[in-house]
């Protein structure tokens, strides 16, 4: 068995540093307009506006916004944006009404908005020459299925279950017509798992599974919805020693490269201790993982 002093490595473990990477959207500020003028983020992302020419505040809210509302000016954030202060930044924890509005005090008249997501989304599955396309279907828990239905196409079914056979229990979750009377039907998975499905008329040849991984936090090995000195050691008993941890191996990849190594421990330990690297999302909120790699977030 291979043991681990942790205090021994963490010079070593320190000095190595990984790319910076941030769930961050930038506006830049002219004379009298923003670029872009509104953003999408997800809950825990961070605007930075950056001046460019000019004299301006960031001030959130409307100029005539109503006192004691998120609309009243400058309530959740402000700052100067000038040659003098050239970055204002703002990490959104707050979702409110999922749009937040900005302005300049020198410009009243130049307005911005960030719209705050929840990260769901909706994948379109269509129906058409007797299958379901795609077959296999990948999303996480809040994202919903739209099917739709080719025009000109036979009746088909959307039914949950494997079969029609009575111990598969079809129809638990749904059973819709796909047909030109009733196109489309969309289904939201809130609880991960595999999700078969069948077409009723032709469910010797039309199947399909929608695969629903859970949404979790990057690096958070014990589910206390945190990152700290502890994770890192997890995983380090994790990949020496066996141990075990209370999450998903896509929470364990914490440099989000794909693998899961001796550089998920660095990486943590980086970002804990050293400053030089930001955790990659979803942090530090439950979210999605939607880079293309082999890991996913199971049960």
């Amino acid at each position: 068995m291979m043991h681990i002093r942790l205090s021994s490595m963490c010079a070593a473990i320190l000095a190595v540093a990984a790319p910076l990477r941030s769930a961050e959207e930038v506006i830049e500020m002219f004379q009298s307009s923003f670029l872009p003028p509104s953003v999408t983020i997800e809950l825990g992302g961070t605007v930075t506006w950056q001046w460019v020419r000019g004299i301006h505040t960031v001030t959130s809210g409307l100029p005539d916004g109503a006192s004691g509302t998120p609309d009243e000016p400058g309530v959740l954030f402000e700052g100067p944006v000038d040659e003098l202060n050239p970055v204002f930044s703002h990490v959104f924890v707050d979702r409110g009404d999922g749009v937040i509005p900005f302005f300049c005090r020198e410009h009243p008249d130049t307005a911005g908005f960030v719209q705050i997501s929840k990260g769901d989304i909706t994948l379109r599955v269509a129906v058409v020459d007797n299958i379901f396309n795609p077959e296999h279907a990948h999303i996480f828990e809040g994202d919903s299925i739209r099917w739709e239905h080719e025009p000109m196409e036979d009746v088909h079914t959307v039914t949950s279950g494997r079969s029609s056979s009575p111990e598969d229990n079809p129809g638990a979750l749904f059973d819709e017509e796909s047909s030109d009377l009733n196109p489309v039907f969309v289904y939201t998975f809130e609880i991960s798992g595999d999700y078969p499905y069948f077409c009723i008329p032709h469910e010797e040849m039309m199947t399909g599974t929608v695969h629903v991984q859970k949404r979790f936090i990057r690096g958070d090995t014990s589910g206390d919805e945190s990152v700290d000195i502890s994770d890192a050691v997890a995983i380090l008993n994790y990949l020496f020693s066996g141990g075990l941890v209370r999450c998903c191996e896509d929470a364990i990849d914490a440099n989000d490269d794909g693998d899961i190594d001796i550089g998920d421990p660095v990486f943590i330990l980086n970002f804990l201790f050293a400053g030089t690297v930001q955790m990659p999302p979803p942090y530090p909120f439950l979210g999605a993982d939607r880079t293309e790699d082999s890991i996913v977030c199971r049960d």
